[in-house]
């Protein structure tokens, strides 16, 4: 070996895993467990495999909320590089760690792609130690025209990402990995390498940027898993093959642009003790796909500890408070915040809240010239918003959508009032329900019930055991609560949400009102769906469910998921706003997207 070529060989290689523990749409993603590890070691120990590199470093920014990093990498032996400058300039990040770890090949990681294929890229190391000249790697589609199935991945020598850096003059260009290489080609010599065959095929979502990305990633673990499979890149592209349907999880996830506008939400819910959990749950199913298909995050303000447990741990950050009403203490290590300290900081405010009375003016007070939509309300005040969604059949009459003209009606309500959207193909199914439907049931339950007054639940369980019925009798917030209502035959329960998630599920919904206005929503969802009403509003109107346990009087009804026409409603409406122009190219998820024009 000649003393040019041993030098070349004896290039300093080494990976960088850019991580920060704030990401908007999936806050601590890079802590949460894929199967019996977080990602960050899935990363770590993919890495940990390969034979030429030098060092791995995660490269960080010098924030409070990135310390669990630090200790991370003191556990696991590693370097932390804690950048102290511009937490935005990520390519000045990347620099500054090449330069002080004397990296002469950098491998740029991303730290939310759990599946790294170690052996492929020590082959892309040693391809480019091999071309003196070369800057970076790059990788064709093979003699069949198949991309390479290669995430989360970039090498290239230090003087490219020095360049590359000094070119970066606009914040989109530093926020990013380099992606002016990309960008002037003919400033950088590109080295053509080639993975293993079993890498190249159909393009999937292999990063863990939101919820679904994380639940896909989890699903595909679970199944390898029960077939004795590594969770490792070629045997997750070889179920995808095996198992297309599994692609679907995370296929809706926007993959963010270069240049982008973002809209991040404000989301007002009432739920706990007195209100009961159906709105959030249906809200938490909205706020996920907003963030999912568009890339908005969204922040939400509730004042209950089961709340906020449940939507941090789906990756929605939380604020404590309440809008319109005094909000309960909050917890230690927390401080109340409103709405009008939240929403300069937003684009959007959606409120999901129960009936009260709201002074007018509400609007004006809110200080902002913000977008506001407001869930099932057709009370004077809800006049004031911008959109009134009724996610359902209950809508009062005059105010259901056409059917199949969604944006006609759109336009025409917006000359004289609020836009609204109503009818069952807006209907909010949550992703937990959608998959439960798929599967077969077994219906070994009676009934669940979910109630909130004592009463009612003492009086349902001294009926089922004279009856002798199996089931569940709940008055509050329960995490099994899809799995039993699949298993029920019956739900019994005051009008809401769940009512729709029942017939989803084959569950036969049955109404014990406790309000007058629950009454005569639950009139309206059985004549509107072509249901047999069976409505009970006193203890001994109880027998009137046994006929349905023996099968008379069911209909099956098919349900779809409505919440990606209100995901490109939601959007619709706040395209409108001033100050932003179409950008054609961009039609993902058939939804056009928007630029602010000074920024383009």
């Amino acid at each position: 070996m000649d003393g040019h070529q041993k030098s070349l060989n004896q290039e300093r290689a080494v990976a960088f895993v850019v991580a920060r523990l704030n990401s908007s749409r999936l806050p601590e993603k890079h802590l949460r467990r894929i199967g019996d590890r977080s990602l960050l070691a899935w990363v770590i120990n993919n890495l940990r495999g390969c034979q030429e590199l030098a060092e791995i470093v995660i490269a960080t920014v010098a924030e409070p909320c990135n310390e669990p990093l630090l200790a991370y990498a003191a556990r696991e032996g590693l370097s932390c590089y804690w950048y102290e400058g511009d937490p935005d300039q990520v390519t000045t990040r990347l620099r500054r760690a090449a330069e002080d770890y004397a990296a002469e090949i950098c491998v740029l990681v991303s730290g939310d792609c759990p599946l790294i294929p170690g052996p492929a890229l020590d082959q892309l190391i040693r391809q480019l130690r091999c071309e003196p000249a070369g800057d970076y790697i790059w990788v064709p589609p093979d003699e069949h025209g198949r991309e390479a199935v290669l995430e989360g991945i970039n090498v290239a020598r230090r003087r490219a990402w020095q360049l590359a850096d000094d070119l970066s003059d606009t914040p989109e260009l530093k926020e990013h990995q380099f992606p002016v290489i990309r960008l002037h080609p003919e400033l950088f010599q590109g080295v053509a390498a080639q993975v293993p065959p079993e890498l190249y095929g159909p393009r999937h979502r292999l990063s863990v940027d939101t919820f679904a990305d994380l639940e896909f990633m989890n699903r595909v673990h679970e199944v390898l898993t029960a077939q004795g499979r590594a969770f490792a890149l070629p045997e997750v592209l070889q179920l995808l093959q095996e198992e297309p349907e599994l692609g679907r999880i995370n296929a809706h996830v926007h993959q963010r642009r270069l240049r982008e506008i973002i809209h991040p939400v404000l989301y007002v819910v009432d739920v706990g003790p007195g209100f009961g959990y159906g709105h959030l749950i249906r809200s938490q199913e909205l706020a996920l796909q907003l963030v999912e298909r568009l890339g908005w995050p969204v922040t939400f303000l509730v004042d209950d500890g089961d709340a906020a447990r449940l939507l941090l741990e789906r990756g929605l950050p939380v604020a404590w408070g309440a809008w319109g009403r005094p909000a309960r203490p909050a917890p230690e290590g927390r401080r109340e915040q409103t709405v009008a300290e939240l929403l300069p900081r937003h684009g959007l405010l959606l409120l999901d809240i129960s009936p009260r009375e709201v002074p007018p003016g509400w609007r004006d007070e809110l200080g902002a010239d913000t977008p506001v939509v407001v869930l099932d309300k057709s009370e004077e005040w809800a006049q004031a918003g911008d959109l009134i969604i009724f996610p359902g059949v209950t809508a009062p009459a005059g105010k259901e959508t056409p059917a199949g003209q969604p944006g006609a009606f759109l336009k025409a309500a917006a000359k004289s009032g609020p836009q609204v959207l109503s009818g069952s193909e807006f209907i909010i199914l949550r992703r937990d329900i959608r998959r439960l439907a798929t599967r077969s049931r077994d219906k070994d339950l009676d009934l669940l019930a979910y109630l909130h007054r004592q009463e009612q639940r003492e009086a349902l369980r001294n009926f089922m055991e004279r009856h002798q019925l199996r089931g569940y009798v709940i008055g509050g917030f329960e995490p099994d609560f899809p799995q039993l209502l699949a298993r029920s035959r019956l739900l019994v329960s005051s009008f809401g949400y769940s009512f729709y998630e029942a017939l989803a599920l084959e569950t036969y919904p049955v109404v014990w009102p406790y309000s007058p206005a629950h009454r005569q929503e639950a009139r309206l969802f059985y004549a509107r769906l072509g249901l047999p009403s069976v409505i009970i509003d006193k203890e001994n109107d109880l027998p009137d469910i046994l006929p349905l346990l023996a099968g008379a009087g069911k209909r099956k009804i098919t349900l779809k998921d409505g919440t990606p026409a209100l995901v490109q409603a939601i959007f619709r409406l706040r395209e409108r706003w001033p100050g932003y122009h179409r950008n054609e190219e961009d039609t993902d998820n058939h939804v056009l997207r928007y630029q602010r024009a000074s920024g383009v």
